[in-house]
């Protein structure tokens, strides 16, 4: 038997032993464990950026095998990486190619299982429309209305490009949808806000909130700012104190506002006017009938428009509205 003392001295190197031991097992597995996550992210970006690859080799003409070569490697991205940050994107692509495939099935069960299993996820809105166009397709044109009715009525899609497209073929008659869109490079030309400017504003009648006859024809002579905004639009809501001041100064010098609300109902409009003692005329167009007569994609969205009717300058906040304004109202007065 080792003496007391000796004895302990022993049993504190035996626990010593032990505990680097033990710390040694446990930096391996962290060491293990991060080259294997490490490996797992590497391998991941290396197939999704082949993948973006092919895609903008289709973009640009490609050929048979590069389709089918995409179609394979995103589902096999989607089973080996369904945690990847831009899996959502390789959904994306993988339906839409399987939909110009003419497999407009496989297309649909792809695109749902994406807007199911990731429905915060970025590419959740274009595909809504791919999914809308891929139901046209096989003339399932229920369906697709209901998805297009999603894009135009969900707060987070409505103001969108691509709810301004399913509004556009709501409109259209269902049986001329055959899952296409125009992609001349005219229409796209005129999907810009910019196409409006030194072009005639489209007119339109309307009857605004106070139930009376609103038409831009009723104000030639005068500056016109026609306002598309929403009272559950932050950056609306936030640029109202400046175009509340422009008005206020200019509205004695032949300068009107028309405000074109993208609200669901007129309780939160007329809620807001009554607190913020807006004065100018509003129109509620929850239906998309004017923003899609002017192409409207995002809002706030302004339209500034000289006496004679003619769109001068689009999209302006802050000093730049003021600015305009006060040149445009100058110029009025001298003709």
């Amino acid at each position: 038997m080792l003496p007391r003392n000796e004895s302990s001295r022993t049993n504190r190197w035996y626990s010593l032993i032990i505990v680097l031991t033990g710390l040694a097992l446990i930096s391996s597995c962290v060491s293990s464990t991060l080259d294997v996550t490490v490996s797992d992210a590497v391998s991941a970006s290396h197939a999704y950026h082949e993948i973006k690859a092919i895609a903008k080799k289709l973009s640009e003409g490609g050929d048979p095998a590069d389709y089918e070569a995409l179609v394979e490697k995103s589902q096999a991205f989607i089973k080996a990486h369904p945690k990847y940050r831009q899996v959502d994107e390789v959904y994306y692509l993988l339906g839409t190619i399987l939909v110009q495939m003419q497999r407009a099935e496989e297309g649909i069960a792809v695109l749902e299982k994406l807007i199911r299993d990731y429905p915060s996820a970025s590419y959740v809105e274009p595909s809504m429309l791919t999914l809308g166009l891929a139901y046209d397709k096989i003339s399932e044109h229920d369906k697709a209305d209901a998805i297009y009715g999603k894009l135009t009525n969900h707060s987070k899609y409505r103001t969108g490009r691509y709810a301004a497209t399913a509004l556009q073929l709501l409109e259209q008659d269902r049986t001329e949808r055959k899952g296409e869109l125009a992609s001349s490079p005219e229409a796209s030309q005129s999907q810009r806000p910019n196409q409006f400017i030194s072009k005639p504003a489209p007119d339109f009648q309307v009857t605004d909130l106070i139930g009376e006859t609103l038409s831009l024809e009723q104000y030639r002579g005068q500056v016109v700012l026609l306002d598309f905004w929403a009272t559950w639009c932050g950056p609306c809501i936030a640029e109202m104190p400046n175009v509340k001041r422009t008005y206020e100064k200019y509205k004695d010098q032949k300068f009107q506002i028309v405000g074109i609300s993208l609200d669901n109902s007129t309780a939160p409009l007329e809620a807001y006017i009554d607190k913020e003692g807006i004065a100018w005329r509003q129109y509620l167009d929850s239906g998309g009938k004017i923003s899609l007569l002017y192409n409207v994609r995002a809002i706030p969205s302004t339209f500034l428009i000289d006496g004679a009717g003619i769109v001068r300058r689009v999209n302006l906040r802050g000093y730049a509205l003021e600015s305009a304004v006060a040149d445009l109202v100058q110029e009025n007065r001298a003709n």
